[in-house]
């Protein structure tokens, strides 16, 4: 390795926005869609697979509303 290479520092910054957008998307609301879909089916794998699909579909809804209002 190359001596400049080794002294070079690299920074993340995350923006707190992306944290609760984080918590908020992945944590809240994939929680609440697997519990509801498991109080309904009591079925595991439905809960799972429309968990999965539910938060990604809100995240592209999310996404597409930020574009459409900006």
């Amino acid at each position: 390795m190359d001596k400049n290479m080794s002294n070079q520092f690299f920074f993340l910054v995350i923006h707190s926005s992306s944290i609760k957008t984080f918590l908020i998307t992945d944590l809240l609301v994939s929680t609440c869609i697997y519990y509801g879909l498991k109080m309904m089916s009591h079925n595991e794998w439905i809960s799972i697979i429309g968990c999965l699909v539910g938060t990604e579909t809100y995240k592209r809804i999310l996404t597409f509303y930020r574009k459409a209002c900006l």
